[in-house]
């Protein structure tokens, strides 16, 4: 997608994930249903807040013993990243030929794509180096975290990828906090912050009432 303002991106990243994903049903662009991770992905370091930025997106799988010439896909992936929209975003799929065989990305490799302009990485794959990775500021939003790197390789870069009920097309913005992430769509981008923000005050309404002393079922009518 086009990227956004300056202005509008600062506006969506004060906003947290499910309140985006709430505006986002404003716009009928998608089923409600689609667009978001399940549970299976989380944020391993939640104190981090909102990661906001343009999906570059890879397939990582299992290589053959013996292989050869195998790290060049990592070479095409660090420059899709450096050709990005920044920031950019590290999603990677992990391939179904042998899901969770070893971590997809570590210190290196995090070292590397942070210094290219990449905020973190989305995976429905595992990942590792917890400490190192969280002293660099760099996101994980992973399935699980593995002790070793396994036999993998790059087996596509560029292409759309899907991370469980998700599906990611490079350059998609992505807006991930501690409860998952969401891609935003392009069609209604700019007003997603202001419908975030009409949702929010709604909300606050709702939740005086129900706080006030007396407060009654029937009080929420009014509202629905």
């Amino acid at each position: 997608m086009k990227p956004i303002s300056a202005e509008t991106f600062e506006k969506l990243k004060a906003i947290d994930s499910c309140t985006v994903a709430n505006a986002i049903e404003k716009f009928g662009v998608r089923p409600d249903t689609w667009g978001y991770t399940g549970p299976e992905i989380r944020s391993l370091f939640p104190e981090m807040g909102v990661m906001l930025g343009y999906a570059v997106t890879s397939v990582m799988g299992p290589r053959e013993v013996g292989e050869q010439g195998w790290r060049q896909g990592w070479l095409d992936y660090t420059q899709a990243i450096e050709d990005s929209p920044k920031p950019a975003v590290c999603v990677i799929e992990d391939s179904p030929l042998w899901p969770m065989q070893g971590a997809l990305v570590g210190e290196v490799m995090a070292t590397c794509m942070k210094a290219l302009g990449a905020l973190g990485c989305l995976t429905n794959g595992a990942v590792r180096d917890l400490e190192q990775v969280r002293e660099m500021g760099f996101q994980y939003l992973a399935s699980g975290v593995i002790v070793s790197h396994g036999q993998v390789k790059f087996h596509s870069v560029g292409r759309p990828v899907r991370l469980g009920r998700l599906e990611v097309r490079p350059g998609d913005l992505i807006h991930a906090d501690l409860h998952g992430a969401v891609v935003i769509p392009p069609e209604c981008a700019d007003e997603i912050a202001d419908a975030a923000q009409k949702i929010l005050e709604r909300e606050a309404e709702i939740m005086e009432v129900a706080k006030a002393p007396g407060f009654k079922a029937a009080d929420l009518r009014r509202f629905y």
